[in-house]
């Protein structure tokens, strides 16, 4: 049988990828079907087809995400390109099925000691596989996996103590001496002399090619060379930038970890911390990129489901850093400067937030009733956003002013403290705007009230239950 191994989901169902490794391409409706009699899939899950399911192509993996079972890992599965030994379409009967397959044969012996290897059959039901099968060939010619050895290798060599470092073996026999140095310049003409000679049975033939059409032509031609090779040292330093930047966000994901085990201990041990420290490293993860953006030439008719996914994934630790809300035109920012060059617009970040909900995502789209729409994390409810209000009126935080006429002080009143959007925002930790939302919210539910004044709106303590009871 033909067995697989198991792929690791992010929370909103997309693969996690290792540190090398990036997207090609995403077909959906994509069937995979196992060689008869013994058929195959994943251990304890084996089958004759696996249907229904999404096909990723990375520089170093083939993978099935289980689209029904989605974000839940189901029978996702996942084949290293190291194993296909080769791959090619299967060509169409004149009386069989219409169906497009491709063909790709696996090497044995590698996902356990039943795996015979085989050939395993993609089915495409969906759209031309056109292009994610030269996807395909280009990822099984280049081989970017032995280039992650190689890298591997030569880091090791870089961190190894200087004893344990290849020596080159010396150019002559360890028991002989080098040969000395010639005592006398060598017989003939000198270096200079040679020179000037050539010069002088070049020159001749120098001008006459420089001549006439045919010079034109020549000085075309080496103008063409000229170009050419000035745009093989751009591509080269690009292909080193891009090096330099893959190796930037593989750092970004490392500080990200750091973040989230430090963000860990410190809620288990029940201890402040530097919060300014957690939000400025957060910042510099969050500006840092990611690392395998999808686009519409990657994902096809995908593009939005894929997108809203990785949004989700992406947004997550942004969210924890700021007050678990953030405003859309917010997130379009952060999230196309995340994406470097491959930018979305507007109406793709809005259409991939609505999507959320119906895709299983954690994040949560949420339009307030002054129609401004935000970005909120599921552990933001909007109960405990009234209590944090209502404690920092009742202590008399953002309190100022003359506190609706008296001592002088919104705190020292009867009354309580006060406060505006800009209060709120420093107490709940979200923006300005996202704050006014929340003070209109809790005063809808009687928590506080409002007065109007000329130079700004303040929200008070609500007392008029009490005067009522009391009254």
């Amino acid at each position: 049988m033909l067995l697989l191994d198991g792929v690791a989901l992010t929370s909103s169902g997309r693969p996690v990828l290792a540190p090398e490794e990036l997207e090609l391409r995403i077909l959906e409706k994509t069937d995979l079907e196992f060689p008869a009699p013994a058929f195959g899939g994943l251990p304890g899950a084996v089958a004759e087809k696996y249907v229904q399911g999404v096909a990723f192509l990375t520089t170093h993996r083939l993978l099935w995400l289980d689209q029904r079972a989605l974000p839940a890992p189901g029978r996702s599965c996942g084949l290293p390109l190291s194993r296909v030994l080769e791959a090619a379409p299967v060509p169409l009967k004149m009386f069989g099925s219409r169906t497009k397959r491709h063909r790709v044969r696996c090497r044995g012996g590698v996902a356990g000691a039943n795996d015979a290897g085989g050939d395993l059959k993609l089915a495409f039901r969906g759209e031309a596989p056109d292009a994610f099968a030269r996807s395909l060939e280009e990822a099984l010619a280049r081989r970017a996996w032995l280039e992650d050895d190689d890298e591997d290798r030569r880091r090791r060599l870089d961190h190894a103590p200087p004893n344990d470092r290849a020596v080159a073996p010396p150019s002559f026999p360890r028991h002989r001496r080098p040969p000395p140095p010639p005592s006398h310049p060598p017989l003939g003409p000198s270096a200079d002399q040679a020179r000037l000679r050539t010069e002088r049975t070049l020159a001749p033939a120098a001008r006459a090619s420089a001549a006439g059409v045919s010079g034109a032509m020549n000085r075309r031609a080496e103008e063409e060379r000229e170009r050419t090779a000035a745009l093989g040292a751009a591509f080269a330093d690009m292909t080193a930038l891009m090096a330099k930047a893959k190796e930037m966000v593989t750092l970004a994901e490392h500080f990200q970890r750091a973040l989230d085990a430090k963000t860990r201990e410190r809620s288990r041990s029940g201890g402040g911390g530097d919060d300014d420290d957690a939000a400025e490293m957060a910042e510099a993860v969050a500006a840092m990129g990611i690392k395998s953006p999808v686009t519409r030439e990657s994902a096809g008719a995908l593009f939005h489901q894929q997108l809203a996914r990785q949004l989700a994934d992406w947004l997550e630790p942004v969210l924890r850093s700021r007050g678990g809300i953030l405003p859309l035109p917010d997130v379009f920012c952060l999230f196309n400067r995340a994406r470097g060059s491959e930018l979305v617009s507007p109406e793709d970040v809005l259409r991939a937030c609505e999507l959320w909900e119906r895709l299983g995502c954690a994040p949560r789209s949420r339009r307030f009733e002054s129609g401004v729409r935000v970005a909120q994390s599921p552990d933001l409810r909007d109960d405990e956003v009234c209590a944090t209000l209502a404690d920092a009126l009742s202590a008399g935080a953002g309190a100022g002013g003359d506190g609706g006429g008296g001592s002088g002080g919104g705190a020292s009143s009867g009354a309580g403290g006060r406060l505006d959007a800009f209060g709120a925002a420093n107490v709940l930790g979200v923006a300005p705007t996202v704050a006014g939302e929340f003070l209109a919210m809790a005063e809808g539910h009687g928590i506080v009230c409002r007065d109007d004044g000329p130079d700004a709106t303040w929200f008070y303590p609500n007392r008029f239950p009490e005067f009522a009871a009391g009254g």
